[in-house]
């Protein structure tokens, strides 16, 4: 492991370091993608020479057909295919082909016989030729790319009808040397036809590529299968090609392949010296960098010991002192980091005093967001009340520490449930809680978030009276009051000691609530306001208990008693 004596050194070490790995990686990637790109280029180069060759073919293919409509409606020509003695068939064949200049000029009668103006031979029908003359009797394909006796033709074929017999007309170019040449000129690609025998030999029919190169094609595509059009590299004659590989011969033929190919080194050559340039520069960045990493390295040292200083500052608990860093760098920003964390520090500590004058986190949030003043705002919030039935009695018959222990439970669960719903536990008072919907923090349904903390709090109780039966201790019930009104929501008390809380006519009247919900002329567990019902967005199951009076207001309440929340069907 290196190690190092100065901080200057180190930077300097790291800086140099980093840059030859960042450079070699720079290198890398110019390289890679040059070899990508030029990958790429040859793959269009090849997808548009294989759209070529289809055109070219079809050109050709095109001659072919009008050359051959013309032969078979001449009516001379019909004549002399329907007759017995194709002498003078095989004599306007050999007339028209001087015009037509085809490499495979043949007329192919109902029974099979053969006249040729272009070779020589029996009058059999050759077994290549049979599948493209099956296709067209069936009405589909009229042209093909077949081999016969090794040798690759272009052929289309066309109906000959003359005094009821049916004879075919068979017009052909050669897929040869000229073909191959044609083709290069017009892909700037290299182009070769390739024959795949019976014994799985490949064999060049004709090609563009030089001599010397052709047996390293033949051998290097016997590794390739016949297929869909593919591009494959082969490495011929100690070159690396891309080659695209298309099937050019008629199904049911033995393979007949055309493959079009560019050398790999020939298309990297221009960004030989592109690479070199990279290579250069990379050097001559390596030792100008030296040069800079001294000056960086001594830069750094100053403001890296102001740090050090102002950070045993901190240490000693003094946040007074921030770092004054007038580089505009990275140095700078660092700097300013430190400043900003010695200013959370001093937060920290404010927080935790707040954390002793308030009792919700949210509220603390709320404190620390604005500055701390005595006062408050107007907003709507929906407060609630919950207060345990029977803990009076429960406190006289048992011991203290089993009371102190039995309510601790009690309010965790509610307090759990407030909060689960976006509420904030304002209060305790005793054996009962004041909770806050809508402040410090406002939710979208307030209103339904405190009902529904109002329900489970009464089904938890139940399951926690359950347990507490089974340990022989009583059951405790609850009364809650819930209300959404206007109030006064802010800090109150003094300088030196505050809450956050509420105040206003509706807080009251939540308590008063609370207090009927408790009274045995009701003996339920939860009463709500008719407001608040009204703002919330959930549905709850109600039971309307009239109107009543309550203590400290000059007009009736409506109120209700909230059952259980109601369920969408899906």
């Amino acid at each position: 492991m290196i190690r190092f004596r100065t901080f200057q050194s180190r930077v300097v070490f790291f800086f140099l370091g980093l840059l030859s790995l960042v450079q070699v990686v720079v290198f890398l990637t110019v390289d890679i993608t040059n070899t990508r790109y030029a990958k790429r280029q040859i793959e269009v180069a090849l997808e548009v020479g294989a759209v070529g060759f289809n055109r070219l073919i079809e050109m050709r293919t095109g001659q072919l057909l009008q050359s051959v409509r013309i032969l078979a409606a001449d009516p001379a020509f019909r004549s002399a295919a329907s007759r017995p003695d194709l002498a003078a068939a095989k004599t306007l064949l050999q007339n028209f082909n001087e015009r037509v200049r085809a490499d495979l000029m043949m007329l192919v009668t109902s029974e099979q016989r053969t006249v040729s103006a272009t070779r020589p031979g029996g009058d059999s029908v050759p077994e290549e030729l049979r599948s493209l003359l099956r296709s067209a009797e069936s009405g589909n394909r009229v042209w093909g790319i077949i081999t016969i006796s090794n040798e690759a033709f272009q052929v289309v074929v066309h109906p000959v009808q003359g005094q009821g017999r049916m004879a075919w007309l068979v017009a052909g170019y050669s897929v040869g040397e000229e073909l191959a040449r044609d083709l290069q000129q017009f892909t700037k690609l290299g182009n070769s036809f390739i024959y795949t025998g019976s014994d799985g030999r490949a064999r060049v029919l004709a090609s563009s590529l030089p001599a010397s190169q052709r047996e390293g094609l033949a051998a290097a595509f016997a590794a390739v299968k016949p297929g869909e059009d593919r591009i494959v590299g082969l490495r011929i004659a100690g070159e690396d090609f891309l080659n695209l590989v298309t099937p050019v011969g008629l199904e049911g033929n033995r393979p007949l392949s055309l493959v079009m190919q560019r050398s790999m080194e020939q298309e990297l050559k221009p960004f030989q010296q592109l690479r070199a340039a990279v290579f250069v520069l990379s050097c001559g960045g390596l030792v100008l960098s030296l040069f800079g990493a001294f000056y960086i390295a001594r830069s750094v040292t100053r403001p890296v010991r102001a740090l050090a200083r102002a950070a045993r500052s901190v240490e000693q608990g003094d946040y007074g002192q921030p770092v004054r860093v007038a580089q505009e760098d990275e140095l700078g920003d660092l700097a300013a980091t430190f400043n900003r964390m010695i200013h959370g520090l001093a937060e920290r500590d404010k927080v935790r005093n707040l954390l002793g004058k308030v009792v919700s986190h949210a509220i603390a949030e709320k404190l620390l967001s604005q500055e701390v003043m005595l006062g408050g705002e107007e907003r709507e919030i929906t407060v609630m009340f919950a207060d345990l039935r029977g803990f009076t009695s429960f406190c006289e018959t048992q011991p203290a520490q089993d009371v102190v222990a039995v309510l601790n439970l009690y309010l965790t669960r509610i307090s759990e449930i407030i909060e689960a719903n976006n509420g904030v536990v304002d209060k305790y008072l005793g054996d009962g809680v004041m909770a806050l919907f809508g402040a410090p923090v406002s939710y979208e349904d307030d209103a339904g978030n405190a009902l529904k903390a109002a329900l489970e709090i009464r089904d938890a109780l139940g399951k926690m009276n359950s347990d507490a039966q089974l340990q022989g201790l009583p059951s405790l019930g609850v009364g809650i009051g819930v209300n959404t009104a206007m109030v006064v929501a802010g800090n109150m008390g003094s300088p030196t000691r505050l809450n956050y809380t509420v105040v206003g006519d509706g807080v009251n009247l939540a308590a008063r609530l609370q207090a009927m919900a408790k009274e045995e002329v009701f003996g339920i567990g939860v009463i709500s306001t008719e407001a608040t019902l009204k703002r919330t967005l959930r549905r709850f199951e109600t039971k309307l208990l009239g109107e009543v009076e309550v203590r400290g207001k000059a007009e009736q309440v409506t109120i209700y008693s909230v059952l259980t929340e109601e369920r969408l069907q899906h």
